[in-house]
């Protein structure tokens, strides 16, 4: 076992000779090269029972200038192989050494980067609280502390103080111009009625019976011109606004995803006000209205509860259960996880039609078309049975609110990429033109629909919107119907919460020909504005 000695080149230890070079026998060089494994911590060829580090992963850990003075002190030029062998072991414990004090002071930087932003964000959310009463005073005062935070606060809280202090000072500004504006027009208005009553009385006659149409007409003229001036400035000012609530809520957007829910929470609630208060102006669609923000505040107050149980239920079993609850949550990487199983164990069970629509909801277009080339023909019994809560769980977030100028009514995604599936009659004007829709997401989101297509026949209209990942329903075949099934339908009700209530029915008769059309006939209590919502059965479908 004994040798000369030879030179292995490492790249980054420079030696006497001008080379990166470090010294090891040749035994050793042989032994420590001979890992199965470039990444793996696996063990050498030699009869040890204890790992040695490969070659490779070694010089990867051995960077800095500690862990190069203690090899430089473990490897002794001239040593032979025995020695090498021991020095190794002695520079495994060193490396371990080393390493357990570079990650703990790694922690003692890492930790407070994750830690001082929930303060900062307490102190931002904090510095805004004055603005529950949205005055120009109150306004003012959070503006100063605002520039206190900005003055003393990192990077993070210097931009995000920016943006807030920019978009609460210019929001309360256009509030007051638009205030000037709406008394102004008040006069306007209290003169053109003055010349209106002037004009009456010149179209009233004298005692010589004549009338002054010239001053009549010329009082007229003047009170349209003043009402004129009062609704272009209205129209201005409206533009304006419109303008201002965009760039706000822009704002808002970026303390959303800055995980500031609090400071959210706060300015989106003023901003609900305010929008409130200038009712002069045409009021703007919010995308951060009030059943948003309810919805915001139940998912911070709620939220480490929500990812507890999901944690507990997936340890369980109960993948369903805990899917949901990352759901809600907005933990996208648990449910992401969760749902893979839950997608995984569906299709080891045999119910290929839920797995598919699992693997769609996920956004994993290419698994779902995969398996669906697998089982091309889909039956009732390829979707697993799903009784009370857990129906509601799999249908109601699917559920969708679709807003015209004519109400609104329910909807539901059918298919992946923001596909929506509703009734046609809430989306037709006179003349059947179509009106612009809005759809709203279960957390509040609104986008604006384009409409793809509508029945002729039938009351059905689909719908689209710039969503990619999100919940969506199986479409289910007519001829499963049977006389007496019950089935569930689910309807957005209430005005102030996107949440689908379920509603039971009952099919009366399956298929009858009516108008040369088959339809179906179900016995159910529900309102107008669950009209479009999805009908299900005891499968999800």
């Amino acid at each position: 076992m004994s040798g000369s000695m030879k030179q292995i080149s490492v790249a980054g230890w420079p030696s006497k000779r001008g080379k990166t070079s470090v010294t090891f026998v040749p035994a050793f060089a042989r032994e420590v090269m001979a890992t199965t494994s470039a990444f793996g911590w696996q063990k050498t060829r030699r009869r040890s029972s204890r790992p040695v580090y490969p070659l490779a992963p070694t010089i990867a850990i051995l960077v800095t200038s500690d862990i190069k003075r203690v090899l430089r002190w473990s490897f002794a030029r001239g040593k032979r192989e025995k020695t090498g062998i021991l020095t190794l072991e002695k520079l495994r414990f060193y490396v371990h050494t080393l390493l357990v004090v570079k990650m703990k002071s790694l922690a003692l930087i890492i930790l407070p980067l994750f830690i001082v932003p929930g303060l900062l964000g307490s102190e931002l959310g904090g510095a805004v609280k004055r603005l529950e009463e949205p005055t120009i005073e109150n306004a003012k005062l959070v503006l100063e502390e605002l520039d206190i935070l900005i003055a003393k606060g990192d990077a993070r809280t210097v931009t995000l103080g920016k943006k807030m202090y920019r978009s609460v000072k210019r929001l309360f500004t256009e509030e007051y111009k638009i205030n000037e504006d709406r008394k102004m027009a008040e006069a306007r208005e209290a003169k053109a009625k003055q010349f209106d009553r002037n004009a009456k009385q010149w179209l009233q006659p004298n005692i010589h019976g004549e009338v002054n149409k010239l001053a009549a007409s010329a009082a007229f003229r003047d009170a349209r011109e003043l009402r004129r001036a009062s609704q272009w400035a209205r129209e201005k000012s409206s533009k304006r606004w419109s303008e201002e609530v965009a760039d706000y809520e822009r704002m808002l957007g970026d303390l959303q995803f800055s995980k500031e829910e609090e400071a959210l929470i706060s300015l989106a609630s003023v901003l609900v006000k305010v929008v409130k208060k200038t009712s002069w102006v045409d009021r703007p669609l919010l995308k951060y209205d009030e059943a948003r923000i309810q919805f915001i505040r139940d998912r911070l107050v709620n939220i480490d509860r929500w990812l507890t149980l999901a944690a507990h239920a997936a340890d369980a079993g109960g993948l369903e259960l805990s899917y949901d609850f990352y759901r809600k949550a907005g933990s996208e990487s648990g449910r992401f996880q969760v749902g893979a199983k839950l997608a995984n164990q569906l299709e080891r069970e045999g119910y290929f039609g839920s797995a598919i629509n699992f693997w769609k909801r996920l956004g994993e277009v290419n698994r779902a078309n995969d398996l669906q080339k697998r089982k091309p023909e889909l039956s009732h019994k390829d979707y697993k049975s799903l009784e009370g809560a857990a129906l509601t769980r799999y249908v109601a977030p699917a559920c969708v609110r679709i807003s015209t100028a004519n109400g609104h009514v329910t909807g539901f995604f059918y298919k992946e990429g923001g596909h929506v599936l509703t009734c046609k009659r809430i989306l037709l004007g006179q003349d059947d033109k179509v009106l612009p829709v809005r759809v709203t997401l279960e957390d509040g989101q609104s986008f604006n629909a384009k409409v793809l297509g509508v029945s002729e026949g039938n009351d059905i209209a689909t719908l689209k919107i710039a969503y990619r990942v999100h919940e969506l329903l199986p479409i289910g075949d007519r001829e499963d119907l049977k006389l007496g099934l019950t089935l569930k339908l689910f309807g957005l009700a209430a005005k102030d919460k996107n949440v689908a209530e379920v509603i039971p029915c009952t099919v009366l008769s399956p298929i009858e020909s009516w108008k040369n059309q088959p339809t179906s006939k179900l016995a159910l209590d529900a309102s107008g504005e669950c009209r479009g919502g999805p009908i299900v059965d005891h499968r999800g479908r």
